[in-house]
């Protein structure tokens, strides 16, 4: 019997520790732009995915600091490279965990059973950028990042959008730098 159950235990543990794996973040970029020319960046939302304007300045605020602190300037006109972002909410998304419970009985040779499962609610918002040269109008970087969405408390919202932000752009290079990118 302990020889059977060991399998058991080992695939169950192997199921429950390997969903908390790191995901990987998407995102990609043209290995054959030069990114090391580039000292000024021009912000624009994304017309078909504009945020409403309190989470555009949080969006707005959260990339201008992580490229400040890469050692980007924000341009007064036309910048080096134009980033593009925008937001989308998506309410009442199916959390991939879903709870059930069962009841069954056996009567002689007759069997029988009632479940019911409950899918666990909440809303997402997606978040992108994408690095476009102003001249050629070429995407040479793009990330995207979803998060589960605080309709509650606006400093959990600013704290989300700062927090995705900051993931998207973590292999985005420094002034001065190409990528160099150890997912």
């Amino acid at each position: 019997m302990k020889k059977a159950f060991t399998p058991i235990l080992f695939v169950v543990t192997v199921l429950l520790f390997g969903g908390c794996a790191a995901k990987k973040l998407p995102f990609d970029y043209d290995p054959a732009y030069d990114t090391r020319p580039l000292q000024s960046f021009t912000l624009v939302p994304e017309k078909s995915a504009k945020p409403d304007p309190i989470n555009d300045e949080r969006i707005r605020n959260a990339i201008e600091n992580a490229l400040f602190a890469k050692g980007y300037e924000e341009a007064s006109a036309l910048g080096d490279f134009t980033i593009l972002y925008g937001m989308k909410l998506y309410k009442n998304r199916p959390s991939p965990i879903t709870f059930g419970i069962g009841l069954g009985g056996i009567s002689g040779n007759f069997g029988g059973g009632i479940s019911t499962s409950i899918t666990p609610k909440h809303d997402e918002i997606s978040l992108f950028v994408r690095m476009v040269d102003p001249k050629t109008k070429r995407v040479f970087w793009s990330a995207s990042n979803t998060k589960k969405w605080s309709a509650e408390d606006p400093l959990k919202r600013q704290e989300i959008i700062k927090e995705a932000i900051m993931q998207m752009l973590r292999y985005f290079p420094g002034r001065g730098q190409k990528p160099e990118v150890d997912r």
